[in-house]
């Protein structure tokens, strides 16, 4: 039986994602660390840490965008921009061998650096 409140169900509907290789490669990463359902809520909120932070100070991101690199570590989640750029064409563009796409970014938190010299500014 799956529990009312499984962590999986709530992750799905949050992120509102339908790939299930994400979910098998948190899981690799939860059994290889001898983890149970915490070390899924770890690792999901470790990947997410520095989106949830960036994401809602940018009105025109409409998706974030992760994959298995994402989920190891390898890479940063993508934030998609713009009304043209979904999932798909992301998808084949990369695919296509663009290494950088305009309306997609990766995740970036501002340096304090920055924010120091906007205060001053």
């Amino acid at each position: 039986t799956v529990p009312k409140n499984s962590l999986m169900r709530q992750y799905t509907a949050l992120l509102a994602m339908n790939d299930v290789t994400l979910f098998e490669e948190i899981a690799k990463i939860a059994f290889s660390r001898g983890t149970g359902a915490r070390g899924l809520r770890s690792i999901t909120e470790n990947v997410l840490m520095e989106t949830m932070f960036a994401v809602p100070s940018l009105s025109d991101v409409h998706t974030v965008y992760l994959d298995a690199k994402a989920i190891r570590g390898d890479s940063k989640p993508i934030l998609l921009r713009g009304a043209d750029m979904t999932v798909e064409r992301y998808e084949q563009l990369v695919q296509g061998g663009h290494v950088e796409v305009d309306g997609a970014v990766p995740v970036e938190l501002p340096d304090e650096d920055d924010d120091e010299e906007e205060l001053r500014a």
